[in-house]
């Protein structure tokens, strides 16, 4: 038995399907995803038989204009199909499926086009090709690209890039870019047909411009999705930044009326105790109360102070211990907002991360922010659950279940740090995590 066009055919809509799985495979699933999956590879299995039974070919003779229009639309079909299929196991928008199908088949030619072009790493011993040899030539070809293309292009978008794709001119876009690729795949495939005569060196440069095409392609939609996620992620921390930028100015208002009250309350209350009309120990105690609130964490630095006393107020309500050793005056160079922001974000994971103990002696958080010649360093740490992933920039990754719309604090912590020449490091030591940044003083 040979290996001929049907084959060949049946072995590309595997590889279709193989295709589309990475893509995808990061995208939540839909319920009952294993049996949806195994309809699915039934199904694919099958199609691939019927191709062979049936003698179909995916080296068309292009007569006229008629038998290439059949030829892409036959391929359109078979991306429709690849849509639905894809749609069946994973739950995502169309615009999503419709983007991971079509670089799935943008891959899949890849491959192909790597193949015809790199054949000569593995000549054919005789025609026809016997089908033990030219299915472990088309093989090896075709998982050394996809091995080659995980790593470069597949593994950058992440599961929230995918998921954020819901632009459909966008995606309609890189569609009819896939069609076109299609049709120029379908002209390379008639003029490489021995028997139309092209001479060897002619059909060499037009599948080797043709594969660096598919790169270009492949290369291009992938730096356009990334450029856009990074876009989406900016404008996401802008709008964090100016949140935070006004809540500051409403915390230390706030804070700042609430102490000068209470400093005249706690006066007026040690005012009537002195004149005997009311129980000393009832107003002790109501003084007492009261002087939490006027315990202002002073370390120098305005903003440093209201998120801090802002936080400690917090610590206080909710049985958590906050620990602080902080020079402000260091962070002077830091624009409030800024400060605001950077330790709003650190003081919130933290005690995000201990309310989730049950022993009280864990329900602790320690901060010092210390100068060191012209460096100033800070050091937040507290105990958590253990439970902790690290992603591929070092932040760690938010828990949550919505991750399209969390984990935009620390990215913001980090832009603040680096933005001022600094470095931001996060790690975990056992049920301790810890939160090092070093920023240089300027001159």
């Amino acid at each position: 038995m040979s290996f001929d066009g049907a084959w060949l055919s049946a072995y590309s809509i595997v590889k279709l399907a193989l295709a589309v799985w990475l893509f995808s495979r990061t995208l939540p699933k839909q319920p009952a995803s294993r049996l949806r999956a195994t309809l699915v590879l039934a199904g694919v299995a099958g199609i691939a038989a019927a191709s062979v039974a049936m003698g179909f070919s995916v080296f068309p003779t292009l007569t006229d204009d008629l038998s290439l229009l059949t030829a892409v639309l036959t391929f359109m079909a078979e991306l429709a199909l690849a849509v639905v299929a894809q749609r069946l196991v994973y739950e995502c928008s169309l615009w999503t499926s419709v983007f991971c199908c079509s670089m799935a088949y943008s891959l899949e030619n890849l491959s192909s086009a790597a193949e015809r072009t790199l054949g000569f790493l593995w000549p054919i011993s005789h025609y026809p090709i016997p089908l033990l040899e030219g299915s472990l030539r088309y093989w090896l070809f075709s998982l050394l690209v996809f091995a080659l293309a995980y790593p470069l292009f597949i593994r950058r978008i992440e599961k929230n890039g995918l998921l954020q794709i819901d632009d459909p001119v966008m995606v309609l876009v890189t569609a009819l870019v896939i069609v076109v690729n299609m049709a120029l795949d379908l002209v390379v495939k008639d003029v490489a047909v021995p028997s139309l005569g092209v001479p060897t060196y002619d059909t060499n440069t037009l599948t080797t411009v043709y594969l660096l095409l598919c790169v270009y392609i492949m290369y291009s939609v992938f730096e356009i999705v990334y450029v856009r996620k990074l876009r989406m992620n900016m404008a996401a921390m802008e709008r964090l930044r100016a949140t935070e930028a006004r809540q500051y100015e409403m915390s230390r208002e706030n804070i700042e009326a609430i102490n000068i009250k209470c400093h005249d309350l706690k006066h007026q209350i040690r005012a009537l105790a002195a004149g005997g009309t009311v129980d000393g120990r009832v107003l002790d105690e109501i003084s007492g109360e009261v002087g939490v609130y006027d315990s202002v964490v002073k370390s120098g630095n305005d903003a440093l102070d209201t998120i801090l006393t802002e936080k400690s107020l917090y610590c206080e309500k909710h049985g958590i211990t906050l620990s602080c050793i902080a020079d402000g005056a260091a962070l002077a160079f830091v624009e409030p907002a800024d400060l605001y922001s950077f330790f709003g974000n650190a003081l919130d994971n933290a005690i995000e991360a201990v309310e989730r103990l049950d022993d009280p002696e864990r329900r602790s958080i320690g901060l010092v922010v210390r100068r060191a010649g012209d460096m100033v360093s800070v050091h937040v740490e507290n105990y958590f659950d253990g439970k902790v992933r690290f992603g591929s920039e070092g932040l760690p990754v938010t828990c949550k279940e919505d991750g399209a719309n969390h984990g935009f604090g620390t990215r913001s912590m980090r832009m603040i740090v680096e933005t001022a020449g600094g470095s931001l490091t996060y790690r975990a030591d056992g049920d301790v995590f810890c939160l090092d940044a070093l920023v240089p003083v300027p001159e």
